[in-house]
């Protein structure tokens, strides 16, 4: 029987483990370490870190009070970065200081995380090791001027230049090199896109990691031998790296340009202020809803990992339970959450997920030494027509790899696995492409990493098809009852505005602040809700699935979206709208998912939906924005263009003639572009995967993709939207989703005190 390094906590009293990391003179020698029970109410001294576990990998095993415990690869690696040469570090790091065996005790020190990050005088973010390249980006967040950073940086680039385009010579050929004084701008890319190859990392995608750096006082990162601190890192991604001018377009077709890689750096430091100015905790659905892209093992956290973010009153509602499977989780917390918030709000998160396609995301790589293994970097390329061709690089035909062993290169086909020592691209020239170009990972890759958090690109693994999700990967899940785990491709954005605090009303009322009211058995599978059937669909027009996660600039050419207003602006005999002016009206509010009363949009920025609809077709001549940056010139096809012909419709629209102060002219076409921006973005998340139905009544509306002819418009107690609702079966209805209609959102529908309310829906 071996022996164990733990003794028993208690929890309750808010007993936790300190670890104990002994100094040692050499960074190989042997890890060796003792663990110590302290109460936390005691304000023991201590830092905490944050990491991945990654997989087991040549981890080896440490002393733990004299006891050998095997370790996973990247928790060694970072151990051996904290240790110090001549005095002990006290840490608290979870695998090693929660005894990970012990199902219980895991469970009742998750209660405790909020505090232990809280209490920690620092908290260590471990990246891992540094790939090659990454020194350009560490160094330029560490250094204290540009001049340092220059120097630092130096011999970097020049190991770029030589072994990734071939140039040779010494200093004196500086001035001829693509990193010459002249190519500044292309330096300060190459460390800007290394930064974010940081900011891609393992580490910035897991559910844990949102707590363990939102609560903590102080933070800093550790990436191999480098600390980096937060405020610094900070502070270099709100750096702009596109001209204002273009931002207002760019901002929609291509969102990532604009922060500086994924959005959970964002996320995280918004959720630092809010807890910084109240501690009063996040919105409950902002997080399981937006959050649901992170990474977890084990699906339960995807509820536990949050409930320390929560204020104290909403956080506690469900106890942290690893002997439940995950489906009881689920339900559970979903009804204890009505019943603590006597709201249905935790329904408008329903989602339909069995059968649908999961999401595929297609990684960008930024390591300027990653991206060199799908281009022939010594190519010759020209910008424009006219202009004479240079060197530079261009992407590689789909499944060959440009290799470098020993200074020598060589390309591999994995199509035929043969190696070849021309390119299959010499002795051509080709166009120039963007920098947002060169970052696509190509079809039949796949951007990985090792446990050590480094970034490889993988070749030869075919065309990468999205799988679905099983219909019994969760059984006997209620339909009402959200699936943070199974997020699709095809899921709606929320009506509900998740930034506000869960005590906000919010501006939908369509059950008129009425209250849930529901069972408390928390075990129990169906849930009996208390409202009204108002209606039901009696045509649904095909739903829209966009082909992109950024939005078309407009609808022309999108078939679906077309049959919508073909569909909702025929007569209907009993139409509520007054005519078909408000008929149109309601149309145009529907796609927008406008609010009622004082909350709806002026009818003077109709026409901002109307450049939306787009009848005349003034997108037709724009191809693809792409931003202008150093290594493509603007032409017809760019932002620029764009705004003018945006410009020219919304003039044309309003009956405006042209400007002779041609100043007052460009200030109102950037003007225009800034205006239709918030209202194309609005437009996308309210339309994307719905479909626009009209009902026997003949309200407009607009359902989940899933929703079908015949489907019940339901009023329940508690909601802010009407929900759909199909059956009933067997006395038992299905949840279909959250819905909108246009007139009854402000609570029209919902007759005085509820006295309408008394019909009970069984859903299971």
């Amino acid at each position: 029987m071996s022996v164990s390094p733990y003794e028993p906590l208690d929890s309750e009293k808010g007993e936790i483990r300190l670890l104990e990391l002994f100094p040692a003179p050499e960074h190989s020698s042997p890890i060796e370490c003792a663990l110590h029970p302290v109460k936390l109410s005691k304000k023991p001294s201590y830092e905490a870190l944050s990491y991945t576990w990654g997989g087991k990998g040549s981890g080896q095993s440490i002393t733990l009070d004299g006891v050998a415990l095997p370790v996973f690869e990247n928790l060694e690696a970072v151990l051996r970065r904290l240790r110090r040469t001549k005095k002990s570090r006290t840490l608290w790091i979870d695998a090693i200081c929660i005894n990970q065996e012990d199902l219980e005790e895991r469970a009742a020190q998750v209660k405790l995380m909020r505090d232990v990050y809280e209490s920690a005088a620092e908290v260590t973010i471990w990246l891992g090791e540094p790939g090659d390249g990454a020194e350009l980006g560490l160094n330029r967040l560490t250094s204290s001027s540009t001049f340092t950073r220059t120097a630092k940086n130096r011999n970097g680039h020049w190991a770029v230049e030589t072994k990734l385009f071939g140039k040779t010579g010494g200093l004196g050929t500086e001035a001829a090199s693509w990193f010459s004084p002249s190519a500044g701008h292309l330096r300060d890319e190459v460390e800007k896109d290394e930064i974010r190859e940081l900011l891609c990392r393992p580490w910035w995608s897991r559910v844990w990691i949102i707590q363990e750096a939102v609560i903590p006082r102080k933070l800093k990162v550790l990436c191999g031998s480098w600390e980096v601190e937060w405020d610094s890192l900070n502070a270099e991604t709100k750096e702009e790296n596109i001209s204002v001018k273009q931002v207002a377009l760019i901002k929609v077709m291509h969102p990532e340009l604009l922060s500086f890689a994924d959005s959970t750096l964002d996320n995280i430091n918004l959720m630092r202020r809010k807890w910084r100015d109240s501690k009063a905790g996040n919105n409950i659905y902002e997080l399981l809803y937006n959050l649901r892209r992170l990474a977890c093992t084990d699906p339960r956290d995807r509820i536990f990992a949050f409930l320390g973010l929560l204020s104290p009153e909403v956080g506690m509602i469900l106890s942290p339970d690893y002997t439940r499977p995950t489906v009881d989780i689920y339900t559970r917390f979903c009804r204890a959450v009505i019943l603590k918030a006597r709201t249905l709000d935790i329904l408008n998160c329903t989602r339909q997920w069995r059968g649908v396609a999961k999401p595929v995301t297609n990684s960008r790589v930024y390591s300027v030494y990653e991206r060199a293994r799908y281009h022939d970097t010594s190519v010759m390329v020209k910008d424009e027509a006219e202009s004479e061709p240079g060197e530079g690089s261009a992407k590689l035909p789909t499944g060959w790899e440009r290799c470098l062993d020993d200074g020598v290169v060589s390309y591999f086909d994995h199509n035929t696995q043969t190696r070849h020592d021309k390119s299959p691209m010499a002795d051509q020239v080709y166009p120039a492409v963007s920098r947002f170009e060169r970052q696509i990972c190509p079809e039949g890759c796949q951007k990985t990493w090792d446990n050590l958090g480094r970034p490889s690109i993988k070749f030869g693994l075919g065309e990468n098809k999205p799988s679905n999700w099983a219909e019994d990967e969760f059984p006997n899940l209620p339909s009402w009852v959200p699936n943070w785990a199974a997020r699709t491709g095809q899921d709606p954005e929320p009506f509900l505005d998740w930034t506000k605090k869960i005590v906000d009303p919010g501006p939908f009322q369509a059950s008129a602040y009425s209250y849930a009211e529901v069972s408390p058995d928390l075990d129990d599978k169906a849930i009996s809700l208390t409202g009204l059937e108002f209606d039901t669909i009696e045509e649904l027009a095909s739903p829209w699935h966009p082909k992109s996660e950024s939005p078309p600039l407009s609808r022309w050419n999108i078939p679906e979206l077309k049959q919508w207003t073909t569909l909702a602006s025929q007569d209907h005999p009993t139409c509520p709208y007054g005519g078909q002016d408000g008929r149109l009206e309601a149309i145009w509010r529907t796609h927008l998912g406008d609010y009622p009363g004082e909350g709806a949009v002026p009818e003077d920025d109709r026409v901002f939906v109307e450049l939306w609809f787009d009848d005349e077709g003034w997108t037709s001549p724009i191809g693809e924005i792409i931003p202008v940056d150093s290594f493509g010139a603007a032409g017809p096809d760019d932002a620029p263009h764009a705004m003018r012909l945006l410009y020219e419709y919304w003039r044309k629209i309003n009956g405006k003639g042209k400007f002779i102060n041609k100043l007052r002219e460009i200030w109102d076409v950037w003007a225009v572009g800034r205006q239709y921006v918030p209202y194309l973005e609005r437009l996308y998340n309210t339309c994307a995967h719905r479909a626009m139905f009209v009902t026997s009544k003949g309200y407009i509306g607009l359902a989940p993709w899933n929703g079908q002819v015949g489907d019940k418009i339901c009023l329940l107690s508690g909601g802010k939207t009407p929900f759909l609702l199909r059956g009933p079966e067997n006395g038992n209805y299905s949840l279909v989703g959250e819905c909108y209609v246009y007139g009854i959102m402000g609570g029209e529908a919902w007759t005085p005190r509820g006295e309408a309310a008394s019909e009970t829906f069984r859903v299971c």
